[in-house]
């Protein structure tokens, strides 16, 4: 037993003096609490996710359509994500926020909260690629051009002033986490401040950065979100003959305290038929209500449901 008791102690001994391994010590940015902030709210909310696909033959070619006639350069991203805001304008309850446990507030603008990678400095020391997000406000009003022009100005706008990140984000981002979780308790139980604090629908991009079968399923605050994936390859059969085509992975992610699976495979296949017939490019606003994108099953929208629309 003393044998024992000796042995452990001098590995532990041996153990605390081992040298230290070569390693590089650096700052941790205060700016990345935002990430841990949306990271936490993200975790609150029950998620379901909807891997699909879209082919990107038509969408290149409403793109091309559009800058041959306009003069316009609109990027694949904006593209989709004016597509998206276009589908929830005609679709409000995807992106609406529950208030309470009696009410769901739906908003009539569509804010995308669009994910853009940017450089930091912090003190002495440059940190590369912090993701923060630029809101595009009432994006459903917004022409693809504007929401192209916006986001290509995001990338570039100083951080801390009117860019994507306002001198009042980051002063809160950058206060201790005591603080910031007291804020947000209030702001995730009043919709309206957090529709202007975080948008209402989140749009990430991060296929131009690998090829093949990829895309992110992000940690996200929002009711719904979509996650632009890779580019790849797939064979389809033309008139009984295999045609490779290009197409785009994505991903929608969203509230299932909200919105329930037969709801969000509906709402993916409306939102692929306007990328397809470039609703983008024009954004029409329905004037009939579209069938089937009501959020709830029949048994949940009954007016006794604690997640039923107040009329």
């Amino acid at each position: 037993m003393a044998n024992s008791f000796s042995s452990t102690l001098s590995q532990l001994i041996q153990l605390i003096r081992q040298p230290a391994p070569a390693s590089t010590h650096q700052a941790y940015p205060k700016l990345r609490n935002f990430i841990l902030d949306v990271m936490a709210e993200g975790r609150r909310k029950n998620i379901i996710n909807l891997l699909f696909e879209v082919e990107l033959a038509p969408v290149r070619d409403n793109i091309a359509r559009h800058s041959a006639a306009t003069s316009e350069r609109i990027s694949l991203t904006t593209y989709l994500a004016k597509s998206l805001a276009c589908a929830v304008a005609e679709n409000k309850p995807m992106h609406g926020y529950r208030h309470g446990k009696s009410k769901l507030i739906l908003f009539e603008d569509v804010d995308l909260s669009v994910m853009v990678e940017r450089e930091i400095e912090e003190g002495a020391l440059a940190v590369a690629l912090l993701p923060v997000t630029h809101i595009v406000r009432s994006a459903n009003n917004k022409t693809s051009g504007e929401i192209h022009k916006e986001l290509q100005a995001a990338k570039v706008a100083p951080l801390g002033e009117q860019g994507p990140m306002s001198a009042l984000e980051k002063q809160f981002f950058e206060m201790p986490a005591v603080l910031r979780k007291i804020v947000w308790f209030f702001i995730r139980r009043d919709p309206v401040m957090f529709k202007d604090l975080v948008g209402t629908v989140g749009v990430t991009s991060m296929g131009m950065h690998t090829s093949g079968s990829a895309v992110v399923i992000p940690i996200t605050p929002m009711t719904l979100t979509l996650s632009i994936g890779a580019i790849g390859k797939k064979l389809v059969l033309e008139n009984g003959v295999p045609v490779e085509r290009d197409i785009i992975h994505l991903n929608l992610g969203a509230d299932h305290d909200i919105i329930d699976g037969a709801p969000l495979m509906r709402f993916a296949d409306r939102f692929k038929i306007m990328l397809a017939e470039g609703y983008a490019l024009d954004c029409p606003q329905p004037s009939v209500k579209v069938p089937g994108t009501a959020p709830f099953s029949a048994a949940e929208a009954d007016s006794d449901s604690p997640l039923s629309v107040p009329a």
